[in-house]
């Protein structure tokens, strides 16, 4: 199966939905009436594929027939510590100079390793995060991508669409106590996107903000919820709201400018979106928590939002925390 389209250069992917133990199989059949995608975070790059079911699996590590060959990756230099907290202090200066609210700003981490066990990789994460949706997505021998995303862009199921609104990050301990800047960096998320829906909708319902545990960090979540009448909608709706202040800033133009000039390099995947269209469901998920493969190693992807009462320092911390997720899968 998985041998059979790597031969034939089919792209497929192992999924995981979150709070299900059901691991699929799925892969590209132009027949299909289901779709698998990725949408950069500029949008100026997709990959998608239809497939036709999804195929469970019992047990994905019986006597290694799952082997996923990878590609070396020679240039593995990154920005340092150093030239990132210089980043993130020009990016306080730029917000106390009322040019924006709050901007994102990222940054690649390079892991050695001389090797990689994607199947293993992947399912340490499905066992680790299980309200996480966890995937293993070759689009072709250059390109696969591992992740474990919290984060929902939009669900849609029985005309009911939800999504939710996830920022503020903190160690998962008990001594880590919500700040006001963790509280007014969630509300912005919050606030821009029951105004994005508002303009399809009058009228939805707020849950939150709670705590969302995340093994080593914690965010603060707030669930949106409305009825739409049709798929139509559901389209224009996720166009609208990716990318949102999570992963961009607010406003959202200016700190998408800021990001495309200043962070000094490109995002390609991460932060853009995951869709998975079925007859029965629509789901898409933000691309966080994730890596792009190497038989040398790993290129993560890490960032967190940056406001005016941000310490550089402590958010080069967040950034390290956030690396582990994948990371300890490695």
């Amino acid at each position: 199966m998985v041998i059979n389209c790597i031969e034939k250069n089919i792209p497929f992917a192992f999924i995981r939905l979150p709070n299900n133990k059901h691991i699929y199989f799925i892969k590209e059949d132009n027949k299909g009436i289901r779709s698998y995608s990725f949408v950069s975070f500029d949008t100026t790059k997709k990959y998608s594929f239809q497939f036709t079911e999804f195929i469970e699996l019992k047990d994905l590590r019986i006597n290694n027939k799952y082997v996923l060959p990878l590609t070396r990756k020679e240039n593995t230099k990154v920005i340092s510590e150093n030239n990132y907290l210089k980043l993130l202090r020009k990016t306080i200066n730029y917000i106390e100079n009322k040019q924006t609210e709050k901007i994102v700003i990222s940054r690649e981490k390079w892991i050695d390793k001389d090797s990689i066990d994607p199947i293993n990789s992947f399912s340490y994460l499905c066992e680790k995060y299980p309200n996480s949706f966890c995937h293993l997505s070759y689009w072709n021998e250059k390109e696969i991508w591992l992740g474990a995303t919290p984060e929902v862009l939009g669900s849609y199921e029985n005309s009911q669409f939800t999504t939710m609104a996830l920022a503020g990050t903190l160690p998962d301990n008990n001594s880590a106590q919500w700040e006001q800047k963790e509280i007014n960096e969630q509300k912005y998320v919050t606030d821009y996107i029951y105004e994005k829906i508002k303009k399809y909708v009058p009228s939805l319902s707020l849950k939150g903000p709670e705590t969302l545990h995340l093994g080593h960090v914690k965010h603060l979540i707030t669930y949106l919820s409305v009825h739409l009448k049709n798929t139509t909608q559901l389209s224009e709706l996720i166009h609208s709201l990716h990318p949102t202040p999570a992963v961009c800033g607010i406003p959202l133009e200016s700190s998408r400018n800021y990001i495309l000039k200043n962070e000094g390099y490109n995002r390609d995947f991460y932060a853009g979106y995951i869709g998975l269209e079925t007859p029965d469901f629509d789901k898409y998920f933000v691309n966080l928590r994730c890596a792009r493969l190497y038989n040398n190693g790993a290129l993560l992807f890490v960032g967190g939002g940056i406001t005016a009462q941000s310490n550089p320092q402590k958010e080069w911390t967040e950034t390290e925390l956030k690396a582990k997720f994948i990371g300890e899968s490695l």
